[in-house]
C-alpha cells in the first residue's frame, strides 16, 4: 500500500547482538553518512485530500528473469592485443614505449600481490582458537578483481552483516523514494481502523526525536488520537494484514524473546515494539517503582525489587510470556537515567489500547463496555471496511530514516519489516520471512549470478537467526554491485557507520587515510565486519567482508576484532595502488 507522497505536509504528523540504541549522533546535512533533517511526517487529513486506496497493489517485480550478471573481467596481461606492423622489426623507440607501458601496468598487479601477502600474514597470526574460522574477501571497487581471498567461498553466519543485503535490496525493490504510510480511518458505521503498511518507526522516540520539530512518543500518540473528532467510537480495529502474523522467528533465542532486539514483527508496530521502564527507589511509603514510556496506566508492573542505600543499581524487568504484565526485580539505589526496554506482547493490540486509553480520557465513549480496551481488536482475515471519504490522519516514514535505524543503529525490527515488506511488494501476498527471503535471494541471483544465490541461506532480515549463511565473497561483490548503482550507493553510504562516528571507538588507535563505511555483526561466537574503504577524491576503493565464526573464548573474540582492524588498516594503507575509476565518455559531438 503505497500512495504518492504529498509535496508538503501541514502539522505533525543478538542472541547477544546488542546494537547501540543511544541517541543519534549529530550528522552533517549532506554527503556520506549525513542526512537532511526530516520534515514533519504526520498530518491530519482534510476533505480536500483524495482518499487513498485501502487495498494493497503489489508492484511488478523489478526483475523478470534471473541470469548471471555480466561482470567486467580484469586481465593479468595489460596489453591484450599487440598487432604486427607488417612483420617489420620494431624500432628501438617503439620497444622502449612498449616496455614502459608493460612496466607501468604491472605496478598495480605487484602492489596487489604485496597487499595479499600482508593480509595473509595478518590471518596467520590472528589466533582465533581451534574452532575459529574466518572467511575474508577484498575486492577492488572499480574493477571487481579479487585482491585477497581466504575461505571466502565458505558460507558462514553473518550476524548483522545480513542487514547489508536487506537494506540495499529494499532500495532496489521498494525504490529510494519509498515511504511507509500508516492511516487512521473512520468507517461509515462509526469504527476507527488503523491501516498499517509495516512501518517499524511508528511512535519510535529515536525517529521522532530526530524530526523537525522533535517530538516524544506520547506527544505523537496524543496528536494521532486528537484527529478523532467523534464523540463515540464503536470499535478500534488494527489492520495489520499486510504481514503474516508470525510475530517471532522460530530461530530466535527462546531465552531472550523479552529483550528489545527480539521485538516481535507485525504489520502495525508501535514504539519500536518495546516499552521503556525507568526504575526508581521510591520513598519509604511506596518502595521501588518505575516510570513508563509510552504512558500506559493500565499496564501492570509488579514490584519485587528492593531499595538499597549503597552500591550500584542492579535492576531488570521481566515480562510474562502471554501478555503485557511486567515484574521489576533487583536492587535500586538511585533513579535510573537509562531505560530498560522490554519487548511487547502483540504490539498492534498495544497500539489499539494506547489509542483507546487516550480517547477515553479525552471524553470519547469507546465501545459499549465499561473498559475501552474490550473494544480493541485485530482485523479479521477477510474483513472489509467501508471508509469515509478521507483518512483522519496519515503518518509517513521515509526510507532513509528506516535505513539509518537498520545499518547505523542495527535495529533488528526495522530490518525484519523491510524484509517482509519486500515479500509483499513483489508477491502481493502477506509479507513473510519466507517470501521476503526469496525476493532477496532472487535479487542476489540477478546482480551477482545464480551461484551466489545458491550458496546463500536467508532465514531473517536482521541476522539474529544463527541459521543464516552467506559467503564473504558474496557480501564483498554485493557491496561492489550496490556501490555502482546510482540508487543504492548514496542510500547505503549515508546509512552506514564510519570511522568518524559509531566506529570511532573501535578504530581509535588507527590512523586511516581514507573513508571507512562498515557494518559490524555480533551474535554468540560470531564477529563480523563488512563494508567499504574509499578515497572520494581519486575514486579508488575496496569492498571487503570479514566473517569470523566459531569463537570459543574471550581471547578469540578480542583477536577477531584485532583481525578486523588490521585488515582495514592494511587495505587503507595500500588503497593508493587500487585501480582508478574508468574514464567516462564525453557527451556531445
Amino acid at each position: 500500500m503505497t500512495s504518492p507522497r504529498p509535496s508538503s505536509s501541514p502539522g505533525r504528523a543478538n542472541s547477544s547482538e546488542k546494537p547501540s540504541c543511544s541517541p543519534r549522533r549529530s550528522a552533517p546535512p549532506d554527503g556520506p553518512n549525513g542526512r537532511s533533517r526530516a520534515r514533519p511526517n504526520f498530518r491530519t487529513c482534510s476533505n480536500s485530500q483524495p482518499p487513498s486506496p485501502t487495498t494493497h497493489q503489489p508492484k511488478a517485480p523489478p526483475f523478470q528473469t534471473f541470469r548471471p550478471a555480466t561482470h567486467p573481467q580484469g586481465s593479468n596481461d595489460p596489453i591484450q592485443h599487440i598487432q604486427s606492423t607488417g612483420g617489420a622489426t620494431m624500432t628501438f623507440a617503439r620497444r622502449c614505449i612498449l616496455l614502459l607501458t608493460i612496466g607501468f601496468c604491472l605496478i598495480p598487479a605487484l602492489a596487489a600481490a604485496q597487499l595479499a601477502a600482508e593480509l595473509e600474514s595478518i590471518v596467520r597470526r590472528s589466533a582465533l582458537g581451534s574452532t575459529g574460522v574466518a572467511g575474508i574477501a577484498v575486492v577492488d571497487l572499480n574493477t571487481g578483481t579479487t585482491i585477497f581471498s581466504h575461505l571466502a567461498d565458505r558460507p558462514l553466519a553473518p550476524a548483522s552483516n545480513m542487514k547489508l543485503l536487506t537494506s540495499a535490496a529494499a532500495v532496489k525493490i521498494l525504490g529510494p523514494d519509498f515511504a511507509f504510510r500508516t492511516e487512521l480511518r473512520m468507517t461509515t458505521d462509526g469504527r476507527i481502523v488503523v491501516v498499517g503498511s509495516g512501518d517499524p518507526a511508528l511512535a519510535d522516540p529515536e525517529v521522532l526525536g530526530d524530526r523537525d520539530p522533535p517530538e516524544s512518543a506520547d506527544e505523537f500518540l496524543d496528536s494521532f488520537a486528537d484527529a478523532v473528532k467523534a464523540k463515540r467510537i464503536n470499535e478500534i480495529i488494527i489492520d495489520d494484514r499486510i504481514f503474516d502474523r508470525e510475530l517471532i522467528h522460530p530461530d530466535w533465542p527462546k531465552d531472550q524473546l523479552e529483550r528489545w532486539y527480539c521485538a516481535p514483527v507485525q504489520g502495525v508496530n508501535v514504539h519500536a515494539n518495546v516499552i521503556a521502564f525507568y526504575p526508581s527507589p521510591g520513598d519509604a511509603d511506596t518502595g521501588p517503582g518505575a516510570g513508563m514510556d509510552p504512558v500506559a496506566p493500565w499496564v501492570e508492573l509488579e514490584n519485587r525489587a528492593k531499595k538499597i542505600s549503597k552500591g550500584r543499581n542492579a535492576v531488570w524487568v521481566q515480562r510474562t510470556e502471554s501478555d503485557n504484565r511486567f515484574i521489576l526485580r533487583g536492587s535500586i539505589r538511585v533513579p535510573s537515567q537509562t531505560p530498560i526496554e522490554v519487548s511487547l506482547h502483540k504490539p498492534a493490540l498495544f497500539l489499539g489500547n494506547l489509542l483507546a486509553d487516550r480517547l477515553a480520557r479525552s471524553g470519547v465513549l469507546v465501545g459499549d463496555l465499561p473498559s475501552p480496551f474490550k473494544a480493541v481488536r485485530l482485523a479479521a482475515p477477510n474483513e472489509s471496511f467501508e471508509f469515509t471519504e478521507t483518512p483522519l490522519a496519515v503518518n509517513f516514514t521515509d526510507l532513509p530514516e528506516i535505513l539509518h535505524r537498520v545499518n547505523y543503529d542495527s535495529y533488528n525490527l526495522y530490518a525484519e519489516c523491510l524484509l517482509k515488506r519486500m515479500g509483499y511488494e513483489v508477491t502481493g501476498e502477506q509479507g513473510s520471512w519466507t517470501n521476503g527471503s526469496s525476493v532477496v535471494r532472487m535479487l542476489i541471483a540477478e546482480k551477482l549470478g545464480p551461484e551466489h544465490a545458491a550458496s546463500t541461506i536467508i532465514r531473517d532480515g536482521s541476522g539474529l537467526s544463527r541459521e543464516n549463511r552467506i559467503r564473504a565473497s558474496t557480501i564483498a561483490q554485493w557491496l561492489r554491485a550496490m556501490y555502482h548503482d546510482d540508487e543504492t550507493r548514496p542510500a547505503l553510504l549515508n546509512s552506514l557507520p564510519t570511522a568518524k562516528s559509531k566506529l570511532a571507538q573501535r578504530f581509535r588507535f588507527s590512523t586511516l587515510n581514507n573513508d571507512l563505511y562498515a557494518k559490524t555483526g555480533t551474535i554468540n561466537r560470531v564477529r563480523c565486519l563488512s563494508g567499504y574503504i574509499i578515497n572520494h577524491e581519486t575514486g579508488q576503493g575496496a569492498a571487503f567482508s570479514v566473517l569470523v565464526n566459531g569463537l570459543a573464548s574471550g581471547d578469540a573474540v578480542a583477536n577477531s576484532k584485532r583481525l578486523h582492524r588490521e585488515i582495514v588498516e592494511a587495505i587503507d594503507q595500500n588503497l593508493g595502488q587500487f585501480a582508478m575509476p574508468a574514464a567516462q565518455p564525453a557527451l556531445g559531438g
